[in-house]
């Protein structure tokens, strides 16, 4: 859920990072049958992934150049669902700092150039939709950091707008319907980013401060889970799975820290492993069974649609 003046300072950042090598890809209800999974070969799915950051996942290893404005990793969650299920395309939209309008619309990135609106990757022959955004909408991520900044929280505020996220998802999945019928679409939600209960040095504000932050977390969740329900959507909730993984985790934890680390993850955003744990919940809910989990995301390079 990076926003988009912070994901410009960070991008400028990365682009003077000697660690970080940009590269080319070369690449509601129970699951419908036509995403059973084939296990000798390539399956029929064709897969688009949709979202911001927390799908897209910048700074993770690798990142794509179509187009290099949305920060998105060869190996985020969408690259793993691609590879465990075998697809037959996989087109991944998601990009950084994306709000649900962008889904219609072309989106300024943090270049100044703009991308083609997430929706125009869908078409008739798409069989699976994953959308993961929301939480750049109203402005709640950038008001969640003000608030762990130790400003003034807006909680009701903050409250009124995470309710109001239903309705965009809702809408959303409508919208993906009207393109792609046959799609069986899954709304991914958040993982815990920060610990429910205390702090911890790396997120450096006291717990008094941090409650009101994962309480609008919760319920931007809870938000999402409302808006795919009332489309007909499945809901892939990750707040419970990833509990325990937050950043205050050290050794466990699926997030980075504050601190930018280029070919690690942005501040506060998933790493691999996180996007690991997002992509086996994702392929659980979908086939009913789990993936033989890889290190990194390979889905074959024939497969991949290039975005332009």
């Amino acid at each position: 859920m990076i926003g988009p003046r912070r994901l410009a300072v960070l991008l400028a950042a990365l682009a003077l990072a000697a660690g970080c090598q940009a590269g080319e890809a070369t690449d509601s209800g129970a699951p419908l049958p036509d995403l059973t999974v084939e296990t000798e070969a390539t399956s029929t799915i064709d897969y688009v992934a949709m979202g911001d950051s927390f799908s897209a996942g910048p700074f993770i290893g690798t990142m794509r150049t179509d187009p290099t404005g949305c920060a998105r990793s060869r190996d985020n969650y969408p690259a793993f669902l691609a590879d465990w299920l075998d697809v037959a395309s996989y087109t991944d939209v998601t990009c950084s700092a994306a709000v649900t309008a962008d889904l219609y619309d072309r989106m300024l990135m943090f270049d100044g150039k703009t991308t083609a609106p997430q929706l125009d990757a869908l078409s008739a022959g798409t069989d699976l939709v994953t959308l993961g955004m929301g939480g750049n909408d109203f402005a709640i991520y950038d008001s969640l950091i003000k608030c762990q900044d130790g400003a003034p929280c807006p909680v009701d505020d903050l409250r009124a707008s995470a309710r109001k996220v239903a309705g965009r998802i809702e809408q959303a999945v409508t919208r993906i319907r009207d393109v792609a019928p046959a799609a069986t679409v899954y709304v991914v939600g958040y993982p815990d980013i920060l610990p429910t209960e205390g702090t911890c040095r790396a997120v450096g504000v006291t717990a008094d401060v941090l409650g009101p932050v994962a309480e609008i977390a919760g319920l931007l969740n809870d938000s999402l889970r409302t808006g795919a329900t009332a489309a007909g959507a499945s809901y892939v909730d990750m707040e419970g799975v990833s509990e325990g993984h937050d950043v205050c985790a050290k050794g466990r934890a699926w997030v980075n820290g504050p601190r930018f680390r280029a070919g690690i993850a942005a501040p506060f955003h998933p790493k691999i492993n996180g996007m690991r744990a997002v992509a086996a919940e994702v392929y659980a809910t979908i086939t009913g069974e789990e993936p033989e989990v890889t290190e990194y995301a390979e889905p074959d390079p024939d497969v991949v649609v290039l975005n332009q």
